[in-house]
């Protein structure tokens, strides 16, 4: 039987992240059972025993498939009770996943779904589950802190909305993907705004300054309310492209549904242009079309502007990735699955922590954009012309 693509994402985390955390739970099990932290030396009353690296790496399957795990290891034999010496199977695993995702992260229903799989002996006190979550936090704060390269090309912006914090609250995680010189796509930002505000957008623009970004050439998103302005506030000299997807969600929501296909088709037309002048004549061509039935449809369209094809001033093989934020959306498939199904997680950081976690996981199936090689190239030619510009104006 054919599995559904969802299905085989939402597996594919799963085995991601249980290939990261059994680790952790041993190495949590370790320092219960030693009395101390790693690095930190044995005191009169505990254990003599010392850490000794890793085991060689094995796999372990469950019912969802076979990962790969790395286990802690000590000077004398030590038996582990989450995962045993010659052990390479769990029937059991490969449903705790789900139930983790569905609680949210909250300490107390984390550790009840462990110990439902892993057996009410396995030692997972309050204070090792804190821990485990503290060093998922510290992953956090480490991944925000690092450096990042100094321009990249192209930003693609937009906001995912957790169900988390008070129901009368939105709480908005807002994410920025760039590209580099080598035509790689990163996460840059994960952080947490309120609606997406032109505050909360300037915090997380300034912050990529702080870490070292000195220059986007586009930036790629939907209509956000705040973002334009902030990106004019912190990266001045970027171009702005609309996301042409997007608006074409737009405008068909302003016309009857028996012709969305009929206007889907003449929207495409725009979409699939060969050149910007034959873009604007199609554009004005639709404007004639249905202006007089449907103004709201053509003022959506209109709204837009010139940001709506400002993805012809760049390679034609990188039309496709710049049109849209897809490269961004695509990623929230993976967030919006875990997030939609669950129940309201209480703590908005802890929504924080695992939209990181999911993303983090999603960025490794990022592909080099097509014609990558034009990157650095287009990167030199904009920043010599923008030089050029403010030495006339000068």
């Amino acid at each position: 039987m054919e599995e559904h693509p969802v299905e085989l994402t939402l597996r594919d985390l799963i085995l991601h992240h249980l290939s990261e955390w059994i680790p952790q739970l041993v190495d949590a099990e370790i320092e219960e059972f030693l009395g101390r932290r790693r690095y930190e030396q044995h005191g009169g009353g505990e254990s003599r025993q010392y850490r000794n690296g890793l085991h060689k790496e094995r796999s372990l399957t469950c019912g969802m498939g076979t990962f790969p795990v790395r286990l802690a290891r000590l000077r004398e034999p030590f038996e582990s009770q989450i995962v045993q010496r010659y052990q390479r199977q769990t029937q059991e695993v490969g449903q705790m996943l789900p139930q983790l995702y569905l609680h949210g992260l909250a300490t107390g229903d984390f550790r009840d779904a462990l110990q439902g799989v892993l057996g009410e002996q396995a030692p997972l006190s309050g204070s090792t589950v804190v821990r485990l979550k503290a060093e998922w936090e510290e992953q956090y704060r480490q991944w925000k802190r690092r450096k990042l390269q100094s321009e990249y090309l192209y930003l693609w912006a937009d906001g995912v909305y957790p169900k988390a914090g008070p129901k009368d609250e939105s709480a908005a995680v807002l994410v920025v993907v760039g590209l580099n010189r080598k035509g790689e796509k990163e996460l840059l930002a994960i952080e947490e705004g309120f609606r997406e505000s032109f505050e909360s957008w300037r915090d997380v623009l300034r912050d990529l300054r702080r870490r070292g970004v000195k220059w986007v050439g586009l930036l790629i998103a939907d209509g956000l309310e705040g973002l334009p302005k902030a990106m004019r506030d912190v990266f001045p000299m970027a171009k702005r492209q609309h996301c042409f997807l997007h608006k074409m969600r737009n405008v068909l929501d302003k016309v009857p549904t028996k012709l969305h296909d009929e206007v889907l088709h003449a929207l495409q037309e725009i979409y699939y242009a060969r050149s910007k002048d034959v873009a604007l004549g199609l554009k004005r061509a639709f404007i004639g079309r249905y202006g007089r039935e449907y103004p709201e449809a053509v003022k959506s369209l209109n709204d837009a502007g010139d940001h709506l094809f400002t993805f012809f001033d760049f390679p034609k093989r990188h039309w496709r990735s710049i049109k849209s934020t897809n490269v961004i959306e695509s990623m929230f498939n993976a967030v919006k699955l875990r997030t939609d199904a669950a129940r309201r997680i209480h703590n908005r950081h802890s929504a924080l922590y695992l939209v990181f976690k999911l993303l983090t996981t999603q960025e490794k199936r990022l592909h080099k954009i097509h014609g990558y090689r034009l990157v650095p190239e287009t990167i030199n030619a904009m920043m010599k012309a923008q030089r050029n510009l403010l030495r006339r104006a000068a």
